[in-house]
């Protein structure tokens, strides 16, 4: 278990002056398939920009590939699901643990 600040739609949640710390994997699992390579600047490999594979459904082994392989760079056991909706969502479980 991985505890990080918490964040509310990528605010930061304070109480009584001072962070608020909560276990974090749920966070970080989705900020590692949100953020593209280099937006870290100590991790800069780190990230799927999940942003660009949008409206490519042809490439969703090559998706799967690439979460697996950045949770697993984190630590995470992961084996992705990947699949689209009726309306053309992209619905992605990363069935990723520690």
């Amino acid at each position: 278990m991985r505890q990080d600040v918490k964040l509310i739609e990528n605010d930061l949640v304070f109480a009584y002056g001072d962070f608020v710390i909560v276990e974090s994997d749920t966070q970080h699992i989705e900020d590692t398939i949100n953020a593209f390579q280099g937006w870290w600047k100590q991790n800069p490999l780190d990230g799927v920009g999940i942003r660009a594979w949008q409206k490519s459904p042809a490439l969703i082994q090559k998706m799967t590939q690439s979460i697996r392989l950045n949770l697993e760079s984190d630590g995470y056991k992961s084996s992705p699901k990947i699949t689209i909706d009726s309306k053309g969502n992209l619905i992605i479980d990363p069935n990723a643990t520690i």
